[in-house]
């Protein structure tokens, strides 16, 4: 069998977890980083799947859905992320999607706000919403004379292949004591494949393991100066994901019925920390980068 290399911290001691739509994921010993194999090794055409997704095709990607969908989310994480912009005068929101981010930041008259999103279609929506500019080019090669106090990058992590572009794009656009501000999920070693229903693969690349923050910021030479985590069943049954509109229309509507159902959520929830125990986390972190 063909030695595997973690794309995070190039080591090569590392154990398959489980598989999932002819990918298997594997767990890295060193990192913790969990990744799916094969691994791709054309960055550009990541890009490329990403800028042309068929929205004819693939309803749960339409752009109107979309931005009703990031309208619930931020009912939840805009308050967080708010509170890291306060004293900002500029932010660049990575993976901005339909813009609904940049659109909630406008209450900040005074803050510069940019956004960078692939896809044709939702950087389109991304402009009409927020009336910021929104570039469509990857940030491992996005350059700007502007430096920005406040980079956001919410639930994009996992879908970005070279940490190494990555992190060396992201310093170069932060200020000296500016923020990097994530939304990631974060999974013990012991996960298991049905802890969560569907894992996005491969349009999920790799997962953050519990310790792995602490292996980014040494090699990048970051510091953690805010990590919060939310066990995956309090978000998973949280009111806002209810609400989203997903593919079915059927789901949809059973979401609806259970959504006014006094305390059918938290029971969900309990009765899946019971099953699955609490294995994976909804992490909120600010890093900001330290001198070589």
């Amino acid at each position: 069998m063909k030695t595997l290399t973690c794309p995070l911290c190039k080591g090569q001691d590392n154990d398959q977890c489980f598989s999932e739509r002819d990918y298997d994921v594997f767990v890295c010993h060193v990192c913790e980083l969990f990744f799916i194999n094969p691994y791709p090794t054309m960055t550009d055409q990541i890009h490329d799947r990403v800028s042309e997704y068929n929205y004819d095709e693939i309803e749960i990607l339409d752009p109107i859905k979309h931005y009703r969908a990031e309208v619930q989310f931020y009912q939840r994480y805009f308050p967080l992320i708010a509170l890291e912009c306060e004293a900002a005068t500029s932010v660049l929101d990575v993976g901005c999607g339909t813009g609904h981010l940049l659109e909630r930041l406008g209450i900040y008259p005074d803050l510069v706000r940019a956004g960078i999103e692939l896809n044709a279609a939702r950087a389109e929506m991304a402009r009409k919403v927020s009336g910021c500019e929104i570039h469509q080019v990857p940030i491992e090669k996005f350059s700007s004379e502007t430096k920005f106090d406040v980079i956001t990058m919410i639930n994009v992590l996992s879908h970005i292949p070279s940490f190494d572009s990555l992190y060396s794009s992201i310093r170069s656009l932060l200020r000296e004591n500016g923020k990097l501000v994530l939304k990631v999920g974060e999974m013990r070693k012991d996960v298991k494949k049905g802890d969560i229903f569907d894992w996005g693969i491969p349009d999920h690349l790799h997962f953050l393991g519990l310790n792995t923050i602490d292996f980014i910021c040494r090699k990048y030479h970051f510091r953690v100066c805010k990590h919060q985590r939310i066990p995956y069943s309090d978000e998973l049954f949280s009111p806002e994901r209810w609400k989203a509109p997903g593919r079915s229309v059927v789901r949809n509507r059973i979401k609806q019925m259970v959504v006014r159902i006094p305390l059918a959520l938290p029971v969900l929830a309990r009765y899946y920390d019971l099953i699955h125990g609490r294995r994976i986390y909804s992490s909120f972190i600010v890093l900001s980068p330290q001198s070589w």
